[in-house]
């Protein structure tokens, strides 16, 4: 059984949802014909979180092309909702750019979701609500993968803006 500070119970309820809607969606995934569904509950996913924030007075979606608009998001998930702190991100090869999140909102859930699934930010809500604004432009997000350094509270990820809306599926 795991003993929790008060605050890391609150935590542990979070990452259990995230982690409870991951692996769903994960499982999902598994089979082309479920994959169109999962990217589907993913992107409603994204939908309802995008309208409870703006609804609640947090500004999402400013930006012109895919790439502003997702930084644009990205920025006020870290700036006004405290998700977590991202420290670097560069452009890699064949990857497309390699993030280091620091104190990531959800890091356990996600660290147990990478064991289990090629796309372990199915529960993300920066993710979805990402993927929700760039449908509207004709694109999403693929991830390449992560890595987990939970001692260090730091996350590797390998994400990507393509043309299309399909991230699960071809």
């Amino acid at each position: 059984m795991i003993e929790a500070e008060p605050f890391n119970r609150r935590e542990l309820v979070y990452d259990a949802v995230l982690y409870g809607l991951g692996a769903t969606l994960g499982e999902l995934a598994k089979t082309p014909s479920k994959a169109v569904v999962a990217e589907e509950i993913h992107r409603s996913f994204g939908k309802y979180i995008y309208e409870y924030l703006t609804k609640n007075g947090v500004e999402l979606g400013r930006g012109e092309t895919p790439q502003e608009i997702t930084e644009h998001i990205v920025k006020t998930f870290i700036e006004k909702l405290d998700f977590a702190e991202l420290e670097l991100v560069e452009p890699t090869k064949d990857r497309g750019n390699r993030a280091v999140w620091r104190n990531l909102l959800g890091l356990r859930a996600y660290e147990e979701l990478s064991k289990r699934y090629p796309d372990p930010f199915l529960s993300c809500p920066l993710n979805a609500v990402i993927r929700h604004v760039l449908e509207k432009k004709g694109h999403t997000l693929i991830v390449y993968g992560c890595k987990v350094d939970s001692a260090n509270q730091i996350l590797e990820s390998w994400e990507g803006i393509k043309e299309g809306t399909k991230f699960l599926t071809k």
